[in-house]
Formats: structure tokens, C-alpha cells, sequence
């Protein structure tokens, strides 16, 4: 785990370089903005080529560059420098595994031809490195899981990307091939921006680290009006660019920038008839979500959990206890198999919505420790700044406001590793009604439909591959237009709109959620629109898709599985993956790890009948989302929570 930074000088573009004063100026501009202007780090492992003239003030930079994000690795600070002073890669280290020199950053293969730096966890790291000894003969210098990465790639190429397992953001730079490559996980827990400063193409895990080479933010008007920063790689700063989950950037000879896919969801055709059973399916899910736990509590240091009053959280505690108790894995460093940590966030019992109680009824059913830290609004309004700091972007509550003080938590804890729960918080204000906002360990409502407006897009047709269906077509199309009905009319008061007979949605082709997460609280001036045009969130969130996704969406994929694309490729990456697990975890130095985003995983549930994931019940007439993940989660989790409903 660390923050990374990489400057590029790009052939016959304008020279880049600064004076060590104007770079140690930016540097100071970063670090007095910082609001709690921690003490930094100025460990360096300099490049051989460290006191040559032309790369003197390239280090400058990158060591400032990674003072601003010395929050995302505070244990050491390394960089590599070509020797023509073109290319620099720099990592400022959080030491997770492979805790003696050997895991120092960056990496480079034994002929120096390959270098790297990598941002993240790897699983099944031990696996890999047998396997590559055994197929290329490749001597590892180190215990460090990031190792790999230079292995695989020497041996597989660009293809190397499909054998890693984990959350990561990386660069790579190959001079034989005058090959530059970066990639981002596939579910893009781990940010990764880029720009072109000056004639210098940068990459940063944080925009607050590219102070240092020039770049000064500018709001980009368009982006936050049509929330492209929400729905696609603009974020709120002009020409600031996210590389996309599941994709990868290269520059070829210092020149030619392009960009590839290396994964995407997939869905099943609509209209194939499941063969497996209940059974085989819920047994399935239950086996690779114990997996993906297991490798998740396997790292050099402690290991804690995430824990709240919901079913998410707690069947991850659930699952680790077993594992830890049958001695499936250790815990982190320590060996334990039974001690395990919970943490959690509480707020004042006469709330109405505090879920201290339910956590801690999980915490003693599973015999774990559990410690809290309590939230109100003075600890809201007294960590509101700092947070913001850390995010770089907008949030539509204040829930990353509740996880920056959970990571602070954890932190002071001793653990430097969590697997993060879903945590489910709220603010109350003598001006407004109750806002619940969910801090959460993502994965698990958008790849299992647990999201409420989800059940308009799974009414909208027939589940044809699961026939057993109690959801009659009757009581299907009933659902269907109360379910409208409703969100039409949450849609209007939410907006304010004077018209609550308009229907919601006006194309089936539009998921009901595209218009919950892009919800026009700007009203910008009449300049906006005759600058840039027509302005439509909805429509840029759709146009945005790929043509031949669309095309699956409206010919394949039901429409439940068309939503959920949609939301894993918008603000699953750019909105909760960002203010509520990375930027939130790292301010604090806490690696996240979110074991329902193992892309094993997902790929299982995602091949699902949308009737595995949102059930009708005939008895109670009532849709219960994420209703497969119950039952796998049955076995590890109270009788309280298994019959609970979704808040």
C-alpha cells in the first residue's frame, strides 16, 4: 500500500522543469493547506543517477510530490530517475507486507531494464511467486505481495494484468520497449489520475501531489454541472483525468498516449434458462465470499473489521471468526487464530438511528472485541475541514466525514489493515430532517441489488431465466407502476419540481438510479448552457457507456443487471470508492480491503437470475433485496440480522 507518483518529459513537447525554489514553493503551497499540517516524512531512496544535473530538479519534485501524500505512506519514500532525466517514478511506502527492505519501492528486475510502482494489495501473492520461479526462473528480492507485479509483467507482457487478484493502482516503465504502462483495479478501489503539465505527462494517487511540478487546479464548470466527475473520468479540476477501473494507460517512446480494457462486467442472456439450483447457486456465493475473506486477512501486520448494524459488515466478521477459528488462515501478524478487532461508529441513543447496539449484539454472538468512537454534530462540523481535504471532491452527505474519524480510530487502534464494513451513519441537525448516509464497505449492494432504486429496474420485465419465480406477471406489473409512482414522486420533492405527475424516468433505457445520483442541485447561470450546451446529468451518465454495452442493455442484459452496470461504472468508482473508502482510509494511513469487490466473486454473482438477488415473497407480498446474499450469510450471522430489513 502507498501513494505513487510518475512525471513523464513527453519528445518535442515544451520542457517541463522547474527551479528547486519554485518546486520547494508549490511543495509549501500543499503542505500549508493542509489543514492539520502533519509532520513529513523526508526519508528518500534516491536513484543511482540522484546528483546528476539533469535529474536534480526532477527529485525535487518528486520528493515533494510525495510529501503532500506522505499521509497514504508514512513509513519511507523511494524513486527511480532514468538516466536522460525523462522519467520518474516515486512511492511513498505503507508497509503491509514484506516489512524489511526487500518491499522498498521502486521495484526493478534483475537487469534494470523494468521498473515499477505499485499502489495497493495483492492476493495470492506466494501462489504467483512459485509460479513464476518454477516458469522463468525470476529471483524475487523480497517478501513484498507488490513484488509480482515486475515478474508477471516480464513474463506475460501487457496480458499480465488478468493474473492480479486484489486493489491496486500501478505504473510500470519497460526501456527496452520504451513501454510506459499504468492500470487500475478493476472495480477502481485505488485512484490513479493523470494530466499533461507543460509538456510532461503525470500520474498521481492524489491531485494534491501534482502541486509540485506546476499544476495549478481549475475548476472544470462542465463537469460539475453535468457531474461528469461523478459519471466518467473528468473529475471538478479542468484537465484532470481518471484512468478507468478495469483499464489501463500507456505512452509508447514518449509519445504516444492511448488507452485500453483489460476487464469489464458481464451478464448473462436474459432469455438462457438457469440450470443450477437454489442450492447450488447459494452455496457457490457462500464459497467465494469465505475466499475472498481469507485472503484478506492474510498480511504482515494486524488485521481489524469494519463493523455496523448491518448484514454486510457483519457476515465478514462472521466469516473471518470461522476462518480464524478453523484455522483456515491466521490474522495479520500476530498468528492469533480466535483474538479479532472490530470497530464502529456510534451516535447518541436517543437518535433513533444508532446502530451500536445491533454491532455490539454481532460483536458478542461472534465472542469478538468491539470498540466505538461516537459521533455527533460538533465531532461532524470539528473534522469537516480536514476530510475535505483528504477528498478532493464533492460528497453528497456527510458520510465521509464519520469514516475519516473511524480510520482515525482504527489507527490509534494500532492497525494499519481493516476490512471495511458497511457502516451506516447519521446526521441530525435542528434545521433539517434526518440525513442517513452509508459509509460502506462497497461491493456488496451493487453487485447483490441492495439498493432500493434497483427494484423499479428489476420490475421492469420478467425474470426469464428463473421460472420458479412466485412474481406473477399480474403482481409484477402492480409493482412496477406503484414502484414509478413512488419514485416519481421522491424524485419531485427531492427537486423541488412543481410537477410530480411527470413520470420519473422518461426512457426505459435510463436505470431509476441515474436520476437519484444525478439530481440537479445546481442551477447554474444562463452563461453555462450557451458556453457548453445542453446539460443533462442523465445523459451524460448513459452517453457515457460504451456503444456496445448499450447495445447488450437493451438486447441481453435485463434491465436489473443493466442498472447495476451502470452504477459499478459511475459512482461506485467515483463517488463511494473515493470519499468513502480510499480517501477516508488513507488520511488516517489504514489500507482498506474490500473483500465484495474480489472479482472472483463478482464475476459469480454477476452470472446470477436477477431472481437471486431481489426475491418476491408471496406470503408477505414484500421484494427483499440482496436476497441470496442472506442465505449464504445465514450460518455467520445473528438470527436478528438474517430477518432484518434493509434500511
Amino acid at each position: 500500500m502507498c501513494g505513487i507518483t510518475v512525471a513523464i518529459k513527453l519528445a518535442g513537447r515544451a520542457a517541463y522543469c522547474k527551479t528547486k525554489a519554485a518546486a520547494a514553493a508549490t511543495n509549501g503551497l500543499a503542505a500549508n493547506n493542509h489543514p492539520k499540517k502533519r509532520k513529513l516524512s523526508d526519508g528518500l531512496v534516491s536513484d543511482s543517477d540522484s546528483h546528476a544535473p539533469a535529474n536534480a530538479n526532477l527529485k525535487c519534485q518528486l520528493a515533494s510530490s510525495l510529501d503532500a501524500i506522505n499521509h497514504r505512506g508514512p513509513d519511507s519514500h523511494g524513486t527511480w530517475i532514468s538516466p536522460d532525466g525523462n522519467i520518474g517514478l516515486g512511492s511513498c511506502r505503507l508497509a503491509i507486507n514484506g516489512l524489511g527492505p526487500g518491499g522498498q519501492q521502486p521495484f526493478s528486475n534483475s537487469d534494470g531494464s523494468i521498473h515499477a510502482v505499485v499502489n495497493g494489495e495483492l492476493y495470492e501473492h506466494q501462489r504467483i511467486r512459485y509460479e513464476m520461479n518454477e516458469l522463468s526462473g525470476y529471483i524475487f528480492q523480497g517478501t513484498s505481495d507488490s513484488e509480482i507485479v515486475v515478474a508477471l509483467y516480464e513474463y506475460y507482457g501487457v496480458a499480465f494484468l488478468s493474473y492480479l487478484r486484489g486493489e491496486f493502482a500501478l505504473s510500470i516503465y519497460d526501456s527496452n520497449k520504451q513501454l510506459f504502462l499504468a492500470a487500475r483495479d478493476r472495480s477502481g478501489i485505488k485512484p490513479l489520475f493523470w494530466t499533461v503539465q507543460d509538456g510532461t505527462l503525470l500520474l498521481a494517487s492524489e491531485a494534491k501531489s501534482l502541486l509540485p511540478f506546476g499544476w495549478q487546479p481549475t475548476w472544470d464548470v462542465r463537469s460539475i454541472i453535468d457531474t461528469g466527475w461523478l459519471t466518467e473520468e473528468r473529475t471538478i479540476f479542468k484537465g484532470l483525468r481518471k484512468i478507468r477501473p478495469g483499464h489501463y494507460l500507456t505512452c509508447l517512446s514518449l509519445d504516444h498516449i492511448s488507452e485500453g480494457q483489460y476487464w469489464d462486467h458481464d451478464y448473462p442472456d436474459k432469455n438462457i434458462l438457469e440450470t443450477r439450483t437454489e442450492e447450488e447457486m447459494i452455496e457457490g456465493v457462500r464459497e467465494k465470499m469465505l475466499d475472498a475473506v481469507r485472503v484478506r486477512l492474510q498480511a504482515d501486520v494486524p488485521v481489524g473489521i469494519h463493523l455496523s448494524g448491518g448484514i454486510d459488515s457483519a457476515v465478514m466478521a462472521g466469516m473471518a471468526k470461522h476462518l480464524l477459528s478453523h484455522g483456515h488462515v491466521k490474522l495479520g501478524s500476530g498468528g492469533d487464530n480466535h483474538q479479532l478487532r472490530c470497530l464502529g461508529i456510534a451516535f447518541d441513543k436517543g437518535s433513533g438511528y444508532d446502530e451500536s447496539v445491533v454491532a455490539q449484539n454481532t460483536a458478542d454472538f461472534l465472542g469478538v472485541d468491539f470498540q466505538i468512537a461516537h459521533m455527533n454534530e460538533a465531532e461532524l462540523a470539528a473534522n469537516f475541514e480536514e476530510a475535505v481535504w483528504f477528498d478532493e471532491q464533492p460528497h453528497f452527505e456527510l458520510g465521509f466525514v464519520g469514516k475519516h474519524v473511524l480510520s482515525k480510530l482504527t489507527r490509534d487502534s494500532g492497525l494499519k489493515t481493516v476490512i471495511s464494513g458497511k457502516l451506516n451513519l447519521v446526521l441530525f441537525g435542528r434545521w433539517m430532517h434526518p440525513l442517513i448516509f452509508h459509509c460502506q464497505g462497497q461491493g456488496s449492494d451493487e453487485i447483490f441489488g441492495g439498493y432500493d432504486v434497483y427494484l423499479r429496474d428489476y420490475l421492469l420485465e420478467r425474470d426469464k431465466a428463473w421460472p420458479k419465480n412466485d412474481l406473477d406477471e399480474f403482481t409484477r406489473l402492480q409493482k412496477w407502476q406503484a414502484s414509478e409512482k413512488l419514485m416519481t414522486r421522491a424524485f419531485a420533492t427531492w427537486t423541488g419540481r412543481n410537477r410530480p405527475d411527470v413520470p420519473f424516468c422518461s426512457s426505459k433505457d435510463i436505470p431509476a438510479f441515474a436520476y437519484a445520483m444525478t439530481i440537479p442541485h445546481l442551477v447554474p447561470s444562463p452563461w453555462a448552457s450557451q458556453q457548453f450546451g445542453i446539460l443533462s446529468p442523465q445523459m451524460n451518465m448513459i452517453e457515457n457507456i460504451d456503444v456496445r454495452i448499450r447495445g447488450l442493455m437493451q438486447t441481453k442484459w435485463h434491465p436489473l443487471h443493466s442498472a447495476q452496470y451502470v452504477w459499478n461504472k459511475t459512482a461506485l468508482p467515483n463517488m463511494l470508492l473515493t470519499n468513502l473508502s480510499d480517501r477516508t482510509e488513507m488520511s488516517h494511513s489504514v489500507e482498506g480491503r474490500v473483500p465484495f469487490l474480489d472479482h472472483h466473486l463478482i464475476e459469480y454473482v454477476n452470472a446470477l437470475p436477477p431472481s437471486m438477488k431481489v426475491r418476491y415473497d408471496p406470503e408477505t407480498g414484500e421484494l427483499t433485496e440482496k436476497w441470496i446474499l442472506r442465505q449464504a450469510s445465514r450460518p455467520f450471522i445473528t438470527e436478528e440480522l438474517y430477518t432484518r430489513k434493509k434500511h
